[in-house]
Order: structure tokens, then sequence, then C-alpha cells
């Protein structure tokens, strides 16, 4: 009765002596399974994957042969053919289109109290403030491109020292927040929470610069901003209506989301501008850049619903039923046990709408609102710099990558940190 048959582990040993069979059995098993040593060399790497037999040689070389004549085109034209004087001219264009250039101090005044704000985050969060070899190395190649755009694309003294200051703001904010460590989070915390409403009251307040007047990249990062903050509360709210066992809460919430779901924003942001306006009250007169931003709002707010709803089905059952055992009852089962696992599991998908959403601020231009991509268009509709819409779109193009990517990367990090995609 102690043996397993005649093709397993024969025991009956003692209780120790099985575990310890059984153990260096499994550990067998596991050496058998375990990959072998990859390539020891570069030469050996390359020959194992990407000239390992006739097929994969001559599919490297294609693909070879194709990647240097595109690298070649990009880099023929960037540095032999292109005029990027174009890009220089209309820089203020592409950043703050028609902002006042006096009052030009309430963006960079905002953009240093997001800066500081990101270094404080950095120093507070970072383990370690050394990089890596490699970190160090793509850093620096990043900060001579972005310096070397920015210098010849400036025009003023000013506005390079301005920027050059960007750098060392970003250092010192994260060598305070190393200093202070966990001493600082809540108050970092509220200091992001209060950031945005600091910036509206330095852009608008004391004679500020009216929302007609933004333009260029400000109004996208503004316009990403209000839709990405006003949304993420109300799409968790219409996600969890959706799923609640009131009848009417439910009938609403599922009849938001498919209304503002299943219509392009394009077309909310035409009706925001010339339908609302027929059905208000003639003395309720509402600017049409915040009936825009209110419509995006709903329309980001249906997205991130649907996208909060999946997360909630994919916890478990055993969640809310040990909850529902401890006592605890549904608001405090949602805040504390339910919603958390939720949102871990949909940052790829949420940062990913986030991301869009950014990118779909170039919609704008339908309601007559300058943005960045409107701009660069613009700067080569004039008759000195005509046919350069090369240039001015790559630059457009470039900066909307540059923040998109930074977005991602930021993402990445975050569910690196929180352990998304693991038990």
């Amino acid at each position: 009765m102690s043996g397993a048959g005649p093709k397993g582990p024969r025991l009956g040993l003692g209780l120790s002596e099985d575990v310890d069979l059984l153990r260096f059995e499994q550990q067998a098993r596991d050496v058998e399974a375990a990959p072998g040593p990859g390539p020891a060399t570069p030469g050996e790497w390359i020959r194992q994957n990407l000239f390992s037999g006739p097929v994969n040689a001559l599919l490297t070389l294609a693909s070879g042969t194709f990647v240097l004549f595109v690298a070649y085109q990009i880099l023929s034209f960037v540095f032999v053919s292109a005029e990027w004087e174009v890009v220089q001219v209309g820089m203020r264009g592409y950043m703050i289109g028609g902002f006042p250039v006096d009052e030009a101090w309430r963006v960079w005044a905002s953009a240093y109290l997001v800066i500081v704000l990101a270094g404080l985050s950095y120093g507070v969060s970072a383990r370690r403030l050394r990089p890596s070899a490699g970190q160090a190395a793509v850093g620096a190649v990043v900060v001579a491109v972005a310096g070397t755009i920015v210098f010849f694309t400036a025009q003023t003294v000013l506005v390079r020292a301005l920027t050059a200051g960007v750098a060392p703001a970003v250092l010192a904010g994260a060598l305070v927040g190393r200093l202070f460590g966990r001493k600082i989070l809540r108050p970092l915390i509220v200091a992001w929470v209060l950031v945005f409403p600091a910036i509206m009251i330095v852009v608008r307040g004391f004679d500020g610069v009216p929302p007609s007047e933004w333009e260029g990249l400000f109004f996208n990062i503004v316009a990403a901003t209000v839709g990405i903050v006003a949304s993420f509360p109300l799409g968790l709210l219409l996600a969890l209506g959706r799923r609640s066992e009131l009848p009417a809460v439910r009938v609403v919430s599922v009849g938001l989301i498919e209304l503002f779901r299943g219509v392009p924003l394009v077309a909310w942001l035409i009706f925001s501008k010339f339908v609302v306006d027929l059905v208000l009250p003639p003395q309720m007169v509402i600017p049409d850049i915040v009936k825009a931003f209110v419509a995006m709002t709903l329309f980001s707010a249906a997205y991130v619903g649907e996208i909060v709803r999946g997360g909630l089905q994919g916890v478990p059952a055993g969640q809310y039923e040990a909850a529902r055992a401890l006592g605890l009852s549904t608001t405090r089962m949602m805040a504390l046990i339910v919603l958390p696992q939720a949102l871990r599991s949909t940052i790829p998908a949420m940062i990913s709408h986030f991301i869009s959403l950014f990118k779909d601020t170039s919609l704008f231009v339908a309601i007559e609102v300058t943005d960045l991509l409107a701009a660069a268009r613009r700067s080569a509709s004039s008759l000195q710099y005509f046919g350069r819409d090369m240039e001015t779109l790559l630059f457009a193009g470039l900066i909307f990558w540059a923040v998109a990517f930074s977005m991602s990367r930021w993402s990445q990090r975050l569910e690196v940190r929180l352990g998304v995609g693991r038990r």
C-alpha cells in the first residue's frame, strides 16, 4: 500500500524521506524543462536569431535593406532637403498660438509648477536616483536632441533660458523629494489634486487670458487634462450605475454610455457649438469652448465607464462574498475591495484611451480652434513657406508622439509597480 505502482515513486521510507524524494524528483523535472543557456556573444545571438537558416537569412537581408533605405531617406530629408526655417518662425504659434505675448508668463508659470511637482513625485517614488548606464545614455541622447531643437527654434534668449531651466528644476525637485521621502507624500497628493485649479487661476485670474485665445500645444494639453480629469470620476459613476440593481439608475447609465459612445467626437463638438445654443434660454450664454469641453468629457466618460465595467466583471465573485461576510456595506466593499482590483487591471486600457483622447484634441479644429496641428498647417500655408507642409507636420507629429510616448512609459512603470498581469 505504501508504493505508488510500478511506474510511480516507491515511497514508504518515512514521511520526511518521502517528502525529500518527491522534492528531488520535482527539481530534476524542473532542470530538464529549463531552457538552455543563451548566446554568449553578439555574434552567436545574430547567428541564432537572424541567420539560422536560408529563409531566415533572406528575410533578414530584405528587412535590413528596407530599414536602411527608409532611414537614409529620413536622414536625408531631415539634414539635407528640409527647410526648418518655417518651424523656427512659427514656433510661438505651435506652442501658444494667439496667446498674448505679454501674458506668456502665465504659461511658463503653469509649466514650471507641473515640472516641479513631477520632480518631487519622482524623488519620492524612485528607489534610487542613480540611473543605469543604458538609461543615462538614452537620457543624454534625448536631452541633446530636445536641446538642439529648442535652441534652434527659440528666437529669444529668455525663451532659451526658461527652456534650459526645465532640467535643473526637475533635478532639484527630485533631490528634495528624495530628501524628505514619504513625509511629503500627502501634501504632494493634495498639490496634484489642486494643481489644475491653480493653473486655471494663474491663466484666467487677475485679468487673465480668456479661453477663446488658448491655442497651440497649450490648448491641446489643457483640453486633454480637462477631459481626463473630469471624465474619470464620471466614468466610474457610469460603470457602477450600469451594474446597479436599481432599474432607473441602470437604464440612465446604459443610455448615456451608448449615446455618447455611438457618435464620433467631432460630431459632438460640432453639436456643442451649433445646436446647444438652440435649446438653451436666450439669456444663458456659455462660451463655445466650455460647451466643447463638456461634450468631450461626456464622450470620454462613456469609454471610461465601459473600461471600468470590464474591470469590475473581472473581479472574482469570491471577493464580493468575502466582503459581505466581513459585514462591509456596499459602499465600503466597492471602495476598499472591488474598485482597487478593477482599476488595477484596467490600467493598460485606461491609459490607451487617455492617449487617444489627447490626440483627439486636434479635432477641435472643427469648431475653429487653432490647436498644434492646425497651427502647423497654417504656418505652411503662407506665401513665404507655401508647400513646406512636410516640415511642419513632421514637427507637430514629433511633439504628439513625445507626449503620447511619455504617457505610455509612465503607464508601463505603473503596471510594473502594481504587478499588473501577475498573480
